[in-house]
Order: structure tokens, then sequence, then C-alpha cells
């Protein structure tokens, strides 16, 4: 597995966040797809089962689970941006970072309390979609954690910066 740890921290400490490299960034994605697919199947079922909505139900469950980073900030060697993930901790983020783009995955479980003689939780997940303007080495990716959020940094390729003008 090739993944790159970046040094994070928060308030009081230190945490590692694990930046996976192309064959890590494969689950997330799934992940996230799996997410959009439900929803989507979900918008079906609430639709009365009716054929011929398939891309709508689609690219509406899309918008409702991934959310675009608007602000992909660029220097002479790379791209940066800044998401708040306020409520996360380190260990519930991962980062995926790929040639064209990245995705930012939070994941919270809680549990709540005993109804029944069964126990019940609820998930609160995030995905965060950045597609970078130029060609990255996603081996170059660092991630931070704030307080107030998660910065991803990724270096150009020497092909990107050469084509700049």
């Amino acid at each position: 597995m090739a993944s790159q740890t970046a040094a994070t921290k928060s308030k009081e400490s230190s945490f590692p966040v694990a930046v996976p490299v192309r064959k890590e960034s494969h689950a997330i994605k799934e992940r996230a797809n799996d997410e959009v697919a439900r929803r989507a199947y979900s918008l079906y079922l609430a639709s009365g089962s009716s054929d011929g909505q398939d891309l709508d139900h689609w690219l509406r469950a899309e918008s409702e689970i991934l959310t675009r980073v608007p602000d992909v900030r660029e220097s002479a060697s790379g791209y940066t941006v800044n998401v708040p993930l306020q409520g996360f901790s380190p260990e519930q983020i991962q980062v995926a970072v790929d040639e064209n783009g990245a995705i930012i995955a939070a994941n919270k479980t809680q549990a709540g309390e005993k109804q029944a003689g069964s126990d019940w939780s609820s998930e609160e997940s995030v995905f965060l979609v950045a597609n970078w303007p130029g060609v990255v080495d996603p081996s170059s990716a660092t991630a931070l954690v704030k307080a107030d959020g998660l910065t991803l940094t990724v270096k150009r390729t020497d092909s990107a910066k050469a084509a700049q003008p």
C-alpha cells in the first residue's frame, strides 16, 4: 500500500493523517459512489419507482452527497485547498489524491441510546471533491488538520509547470 503520512495538528496535539496515493484512492471513491447510488435509489423509490428518471435521480443524489470544493488556490509550485471539517477528528478523515483531483471523506458514527434492547447508531459522512486545474504529483500531497478544518497541498508535475506561461 503506497501512502504518504502528513503531519497534522490540532490545537492541543499532532496526529498523522494518511494521504493515500492512487491505489488507495479507489476505496474512498467507491465509498462515495456507493453513497450516491444509495441516495439515487431512495429517490427512485420516493418517485413511485417510475422508470426513465435514473439520470435525474443520480445527478440529484450526487449534488446532495458530493460537495465540490469551490476554491482551489494556485501557487508557483502547486495547488492548495482549505475545507471546513469542524467536529471531525483527524482519525475520521481520509484524503485521496490522484493526478487530476482529490476526494476528502470524513465519517463519524455516533452511538445512540439503547431502545427495546437494541443499540442504534447514526452516521455522518461528508465527501468533498476538488479538481486540480493541472496535473499534479499525488505523492507530494500533504494534509494539515487544524481546529477550523483541513488544508491539502499538492505539487504540480514538472510537465505541468513547463506548460505554464
